[in-house]
């Protein structure tokens, strides 16, 4: 028995009955067990319980019902609920919110995304005993567990904009200029140059540290983008408490949000271009607001570091580098859902959207390496790149 398809038709048989009964029997006979084995089962690979997995995901399908503009109490119904009254308790308990305020705009929410089983396999042997969990690297070395998701636009904004909006600087810092990430700076690259009197954007603006950078430098016009409320209003305070300003969008970057087109010499990312669900047409839309010539600095955590901890001095393979499949990951509390690409994706996309590259960066700082040479994370930058930087010009 393909016992992989079979907790995967498993899954799908229970999405499909998410707003209705599921009867238990016809899922354990699927996976050609019973009922009780089919519950231990799961929560062992899931490490979560069957009926705990079933509650938040009707939950977070309710949620986009109720964000559509669907009569609470048809939506309670639907999902199992006895009373509008039971489905807003534990619509509240979920989502932090009563069902009611959902649909006011900009409203965060929670999301639990399907689980997808899958086998992940390097030099023919099983890299983990548990299908369903892959490595997860921070840092030097392996966290946690990462869940492999399927590749749900919506589903993956609602993580990742719940994440920013309440865990993200918490649980992940924030990453600015002039440091591009680990080891490699502004101040020693000199990818910018001069930007007085230049129009910047930035994608995945943060906390607005990398824009008070610029603004220090006497760049003309700041604009900023982020999927966050949160990181929105964080941003407009900490420019205001130094006399800056910017004009701040809040939305997915994949989306027309009305930025202006043919305008900024130079759009930027720090740490954010890695979250876009879909690379390609993202490069396409940052290619439109540039003027011609105009310039695409970015960075993101090397592929090759996604892959790879350290254990006793020494670089072990932990992940697949072809494995462009999307996971979940469960950090303090929070969830963010990620796709770990190649280097080949990211400059093919550059180049379908129109760009050349200028310059890449791979290489560590050595002097800022020294700095902290006895962490466990220096000493993985010494022997592999744990930040690219791409500097890419508008034909």
């Amino acid at each position: 028995m393909d016992w992989q398809k079979c907790m995967n038709e498993a899954i799908d048989y229970i999405e499909n009955n998410l707003s209705c009964d599921i009867d238990y029997d016809i899922v354990a006979k699927i996976v050609n067990c019973s009922e009780c084995e089919f519950r231990r089962i799961f929560s062992f690979l899931a490490q979560i319980p069957l009926s705990e997995y079933i509650r938040r995901r009707r939950l977070t399908m309710a949620a986009m019902d109720v964000k559509k503009g669907e009569k609470i109490i048809d939506v309670a119904m639907r999902y199992g609920y006895d009373s509008q009254a039971a489905f807003s308790r534990a619509f509240s308990r979920f989502h932090g919110i009563a069902p009611s305020l959902a649909r006011n705009e900009g409203t965060a929410l929670k999301t639990f995304p399907r689980l997808t089983f899958k086998l992940i396999l390097m030099e023919g042997n099983i890299m983990k005993k548990d299908p369903n969990h892959r490595t997860n690297i921070i840092g030097a070395g392996e966290v946690g567990y990462a869940i492999s998701v399927a590749m749900d636009e919506d589903n993956i904004h609602n993580t990742n904009h719940s994440f920013w909006n309440t865990k993200g600087n918490d649980v992940l810092g924030a990453t600015a200029l002039p440091m591009y990430g680990a080891f490699v700076s502004e101040e020693k690259c000199h990818l910018f140059g001069d930007v007085s009197g230049k129009k910047l954007l930035e994608i995945g603006c943060g906390a607005g540290h990398s824009l008070k950078y610029q603004g220090d430098r006497k760049a003309a016009e700041l604009w900023g983008l982020d999927i966050s409320e949160d990181q929105i209003e964080k941003t407009r305070e900490y420019l205001s408490s130094y006399d800056l300003t910017a004009k701040l969008i809040c939305s997915p970057m994949e989306e027309d949000c009305g930025i202006p087109v043919n305008y900024f010499d130079y759009v930027y990312s720090v740490y954010g271009v890695g979250w876009a669900t879909d690379l390609e047409s993202t490069f396409r839309r940052i290619a439109s607001y540039l003027k011609k010539d105009g310039v695409f600095i970015f960075s993101w955590s090397h592929p090759i570091h996604k892959c790879v901890a350290i254990e006793n001095d020494s670089l072990t393979f932990k992940k697949n580098y072809f494995d462009e499949s999307w996971y979940t990951v469960s950090l303090d509390g929070g969830a963010l859902s990620l796709s770990d690409r190649k280097l080949s994706t990211y400059i093919n996309a550059l180049a379908k959207a129109g760009f050349a590259i200028d310059q890449m960066i791979e290489e560590s700082d050595n002097d800022i390496i020294q700095l902290d040479e006895n962490n466990d994370f220096a000493k993985k930058a010494k022997m592999l790149p744990v930040t690219f930087v791409i500097k890419a010009r508008k034909l």
